[in-house]
């Protein structure tokens, strides 16, 4: 019988018909066809345990409340959920799921000081509330009731936080408990456990399944004004992600050698789209284990768990690799246990490759470093990179016919078969998120051969042997009044790559002389960097003269050495605070030298006054001219 219902799924696997259901039944029919698996863990949770017939039943205990309160899709219900990264938080999505209410996925950041939590509950159209108890006190509480009447909030449910593992400290756990037993005293709090006492048999109001009904909203990490954009995904691009990406690991993994389930632990946190549906739910699609820490990859401590949980796959950053290469302390067989590291979401240059190795190597990992690279609103489609692999490559697109590159010479379409070119890669999927929230567009689609195509503003040039090389970001860049682009993005991943540079980011920056705005380069050198000045001259002529593959106009005109640039959750520059805080360090002025027009050498002149911006050469398409009235800096 388990037989016949295997070949049943598998068949509804590769018809697709599988998806076209809830997230929680979806789930549910992987798994309950063998008793087996039912019997398997499903979460460990500090040193709670669920096996997924425990977890589905908790599921049903939390869909019991909901329905009690008309937390449903009949009451138009959309719930934020703002939780540590415990089993609690998800309880409560997948009883949300079967009622049929959506549920907007909110971070813990939000919440602190001047967070964003107010603004996108009004804007979301936020309903009701489920917090984690630790992430706020007593004293916030009264806010929080006005917050609820002014914007008609219907309930506000508290989760209790069981904080414990190797990632918290005795000074975190007894704060936990004192915040928690002052607010259970404290006037109108609810908690989810005693509501759970209140309604232990109270019938579930199911939702009608449509596999178009939005069931979830992640976030991404925020833009250059501090805000998380929406993303808003059905039931069925939810189920797909599974389907697709589920088997994912297995198939890198090989052979488990021993291991009867692979243990996965999230890096960030729940409102990552990566976390939520990538790591969470596709981890319970195949019956393998996933490891919760409270605050994720943002706790110091957070790596310590890869050995104390003994994980198998790890999906991480290079920010946070970068982070765990400054502990001492760390044991020499922290890693060990993995089967599969995947290092990717973002560009990855192959000097900063050879040094993760290194340190992988150092600390007990000898397998291979996975790479890849796709957007969260396509729901994880991605380029690849084989195997082993050393090519200083975004990967390969598969499929091909999900992606196409716009020409910077003549801004028609092709595909990787079409040869070799540069230009900005759109991405497709089965699985998008919708661009459309209540009524408000929240960005485009391109249509391309009858398609939606998302842009993903990544300039990139495709290669003889069909991979895709990164050329940097198209929507970072300045612009003046004559329409002279000065690319951020694309100088950044230039200098980048040169051996010796840690990280590198360009920002607008006012110079007095002229009251307006210039491009500045902030440089993050290596440790071990002894002329760190000399390296960044080398690299700005590597990338502008040697290599010769970015347009002369777009040279800095200063740059400045720092001992860090801010970076926001998820590892990305964060623009904003660098212009809000200004980085201060030796500053160099960038002086061009010419025969004729053209670039033949490039100096630099140290400036002792100078710490953030008195620059004495400005860029091209500036001299002699009064300033530009505008700027542009998008997506930093």
């Amino acid at each position: 019988m388990n037989e016949d219902r295997l070949k049943q799924i598998n068949k509804r696997l590769e018809d697709g018909s599988i998806n076209e259901q809830s997230i929680y039944s979806y789930l549910i029919e992987k798994v309950s066809w063998n008793p087996e698996l039912l019997l398997r863990t499903a979460i460990i949770d500090c040193t709670r345990k669920y096996t997924y017939k425990q977890m589905f039943a908790e599921w049903e205990r939390y869909a019991r409340v909901f329905s009690a309160l008309d937390i449903t899709e009949e009451n138009a219900s959309r719930v934020g959920i703002a939780g540590t990264i415990s089993a609690e938080p998800l309880f409560a999505f997948y009883g949300l799921n079967m009622t049929g209410a959506s549920v907007s996925m909110l971070s813990y950041p939000d919440f602190l000081p001047h967070g964003q939590w107010k603004t996108m509950v009004e804007k979301e159209k936020i309903t009701d509330l489920i917090l984690s108890d630790i992430m706020i006190s007593p004293e916030m509480w009264p806010e929080i009731e006005a917050v609820k009447d002014e914007m008609g909030v219907r309930n506000i449910i508290l989760l209790h936080s069981k904080l414990g593992g190797p990632c918290v400290g005795p000074a975190e756990l007894t704060y936990n408990e004192v915040n928690y037993h002052r607010l259970k005293r404290t006037p109108g709090t609810v908690f989810m456990e005693d509501l759970l006492k209140s309604y232990p048999l109270n019938p579930i109001k199911y939702g009608t399944g449509n596999p178009d009904h939005l069931a979830i909203i992640t976030h991404t990490s925020g833009t250059t004004k501090g805000t998380r954009k929406p993303l808003p995904y059905t039931e069925k691009s939810v189920n797909i992600t599974s389907s697709n990406f589920g088997m994912g690991f297995h198939v890198m993994g090989g052979d488990t050698k021993g291991i009867e389930q692979y243990r996965l632990i999230p890096s960030f946190d729940f409102s990552s789209y990566l976390c939520m549906c990538g790591v969470v739910n596709s981890t319970f699609a195949v019956a393998d284990c996933i490891v919760l820490t409270f605050f994720g990859f943002m706790h110091p401590k957070f790596v310590r768990a890869v050995d104390y949980y003994k994980i198998n796959v790890l999906f991480t950053s290079g920010f946070m690799v970068d982070n765990w290469i400054r502990q001492p302390d760390l044991k020499s067989n922290a890693f060990s246990s993995l089967r599969i590291f995947s290092c990717g979401g973002s560009y990855l240059p192959v000097d900063k490759l050879k040094k993760y190795y290194k340190f992988l190597r150092k600390h007990g990992y000898y397998g291979n470093i996975e790479r890849g690279y796709g957007m969260s609103e396509t729901g994880g489609a991605q380029l690849s990179v084989p195997e082993g692999s050393m090519e200083d490559i975004l990967g390969f697109p598969k499929p091909k016919e999900n992606f196409r590159f716009k020409d910077v010479d003549d801004n028609k379409f092709y595909t990787v078969d079409d040869g070799v070119r540069t230009g900005v890669m759109y991405i497709a999927s089965d699985s998008l998120c919708m661009n459309v929230l209540d009524g408000e567009e929240l960005f485009k689609y391109t249509v391309i051969d009858g398609r939606n195509f998302l842009c993903s503003n990544d300039l990139v040039r495709v290669n003889e042997n069909g991979s895709v090389s990164y050329a940097g970001r198209a929507d970072r860049f300045f612009v003046n009044n004559d329409g002279v682009h000065f690319d951020a993005g694309i100088v950044e991943t230039a200098i980048s790559r040169f051996k010796g540079v840690e990280m590198s980011a360009i920002v607008p920056v006012l110079d007095k002389r002229i009251h307006d705005t210039v491009p500045v380069l902030y440089i993050v050198p290596e440790k071990n960097c002894r002329n760190a000045a000399g390296m960044v001259r080398k690299a700005l002529m590597h990338a502008f003269i040697e290599e010769d593959l970015i347009k002369k106009s777009v040279l800095p005109t200063q740059f400045i050495l720092v001992d860090d640039i801010p970076c926001n959750a998820n590892g990305k520059i964060d623009i904003y605070r660098i212009t809000r805080e200004r980085l201060k360090g030796d500053a160099y002025d960038i002086v061009p030298v010419r025969d004729g027009d053209k670039l033949i050498d490039i100096e630099t002149k140290h400036d002792p006054k100078a710490i953030s911006i008195t620059a004495g050469t400005l860029p091209e398409g500036m001299e002699g001219r009064s300033a530009f009235n505008l700027y542009e800096l998008f997506n930093g």
